[in-house]
């Protein structure tokens, strides 16, 4: 970690502002829960400490892996060279998860949600072993799904698959709860059942341990603890069988070997793009941002999410919302979305590329033909999809007099955040998983940088499309007329095309300008 901060100065001090961000918000938890009044009932009050450690638990086993990732200093094929068993490693790396800001953060919450119980002495301790047990189980069971997912990064269908039902719950499970559960009664209702099966998992048996002593039965709370030490254990085991499969040589495992693009039938393989041979720097470029899209999983996870877009909208926004409920259905703005999800993503090609970015420099790319060779690259997969996200979701409801809005909106809104993207993927290139490595690890001091990264880009993206949301909110308040529409459309064309334009033109000439260093700066990463 601190080689990685001496490496890079905005590391140490993203890695610095984010360890102050996440550490006052885990102490404003941490103060809520202990301070907050416990509710009077005993058995809510213990459902309800069930729930937060069964929440944290469960929020390191999903989001972490598959969403934010890892800590990358812990990648266990770092320690590949030396002669370590995996129980001393497995060993090591939980010890070493429990040292770092992330680990020491919700060891803090953990204790607090066990400090909560200290008007109860004899739960307080129970309290504090359990807030331990869960802390260890939380980061185990972690790094344990990332070990094994990692081992199968290669099969590109299992891989999808995991995400596709890993994204679902997370993204469609607060609108899924909403409808159906219809007041805080219910969700009030809902707690004691759920923690009582909660109890017995992974996630909540060793946070059940403190309601049972403070209701008296300290054999149950025992055996609670038990229970929870033993979900440990089998998250260690996770962890290094998944370690077997990364780290120990792939004869040793039975594993197969796949052919790599050093292969001669991968370099005898021409570029083609759109299927056609590429025969210029731009089709080129073209042509292998396209075959990324497809085959490496850090691209395939935009893939993964596009779609489920269109299922969260349909949840938002049912067929039974139009005419009693909104004039216009929620799902109509599943092409502007699309869109924005693939325009933005054109700001991570060049850190996705890595050293492999020398190749531009040494051969003296220029910085326009290198930006248009990845919007061409992008916009295979980008335009149609964008264009099916407008023209489905307008004809799901049948209203083809909103098609020309629409259009422009989504068409625009690609053509503006593909611009924005281009420009800043040349002057902000911030850390991303190395090629190779798994997709669900995060670099080191790379969480916070990518945030803001990110955030700027949704600014900015606001700032650009302005013109067009001025006229869907004029197209909306003006009696939606076929003049608005069509004022749309073409105002998404024009002006998304010319922000396209000047995007491209003003990333190029940047890139022009400070390619050896832009490689310098990935290559530290």
């Amino acid at each position: 970690m601190v080689s990685g901060w001496r490496r890079s100065t905005a590391t140490f001090v993203f890695s610095i502002i984010g360890v102050l961000y996440f550490g006052g918000l885990t102490l404003l938890a941490s103060a809520a829960v202990v301070f907050a009044p416990a509710p009077e009932s005993m058995a809510l009050r213990a459902a309800v400490t069930t729930l937060f450690c069964a929440g944290l638990v469960l929020g390191w086993s999903l989001v972490a892996p598959f969403i934010t990732g890892v800590d990358a200093t812990l990648d266990p094929r770092s320690f590949q060279p030396y002669p370590i068993r995996r129980l001393p490693l497995v060993t090591g790396l939980l010890v070493g998860t429990l040292t770092t800001p992330q680990g020491v953060l919700t060891l803090v919450f953990a204790l607090a949600v066990g400090v909560s119980w200290r008007d109860h002495p004899a739960a307080l301790p129970w309290g504090l072993a359990g807030g331990v047990l869960t802390a260890a189980t939380a980061l185990a069971l972690a790094y344990g799904v990332t070990a094994v997912l990692s081992s199968y990064t290669g099969q590109r269908r299992i891989r999808d698959i995991v995400s596709v039902l890993v994204f679902i719950p997370l993204m469609l499970g607060g609108v899924v709860l909403n409808r159906i559960v219809d007041s805080f009664d219910q969700l009030v209702a809902l707690a004691e059942p759920v923690a009582a099966v909660l109890a017995w998992t992974p996630f909540g048996a060793a946070g059940a341990a403190a309601g049972a002593a403070a209701s008296g039965a300290h054999l149950t709370a025992a055996v609670h603890l038990a229970v929870g030490l033993a979900w440990l254990a089998a998250a260690v085991a996770l962890w290094a069988w998944g370690l077997q499969r990364t780290v120990e040589p792939v004869a040793e495992v039975g594993g197969r070997r796949r052919a790599s693009s050093g292969d001669a039938t991968a370099r005898e393989r021409p570029l083609r793009w759109i299927g056609r041979p590429a025969t210029g720097p731009v089709t080129a470029i073209a042509a292998r941002c396209q075959r990324y899209w497809f085959t490496d999983p850090r691209y395939s996870a935009t893939l993964v999410v596009v779609p489920l877009f269109a299922v969260l909208l349909w949840f938002l926004g049912s067929r039974g919302d139009v005419g009693s409920g909104p004039l216009i259905p929620t799902m109509l703005l599943l092409g502007p979305m699309i869109a924005w999800t693939m325009g933005v993503a054109v700001s991570a090609d060049i850190a996705y590329d890595h050293t492999a970015f020398h190749h531009h420099v040494t051969a003296g790319v220029r910085g326009a033909d290198d930006r248009w060779g990845r919007v061409l690259g992008m916009g295979v997969l980008g335009v149609p999809a964008t264009l099916l996200g407008a023209v489905g979701s307008v004809a799901l409801y049948g209203m083809w007099d909103h098609l020309a809005v629409v259009l422009g909106a989504s068409v625009g809104t690609l053509a503006c955040v593909t611009g924005m993207a281009s420009l800043l993927s040349a002057r902000l290139v911030y850390a991303v998983p190395k090629p190779g490595d798994s997709p669900f690890a995060t670099p080191q001091g790379a969480g916070m940088r990518t945030v803001v990264v990110q955030m700027a880009s949704l600014l900015l993206s606001l700032l650009i499309t302005l013109p067009i949301t001025a006229c869907v909110v004029a197209y909306l308040l003006l009696g939606m007329t076929a003049l608005w529409g069509a004022v749309t459309l073409a105002v998404g064309l024009l002006w998304g095309g010319g922000v396209l334009l000047l995007g491209v033109r003003l990333g190029g000439r940047w890139l022009d300008r400070t390619a050896a260093e832009t490689y310098q700066t990935v290559a530290r990463f």
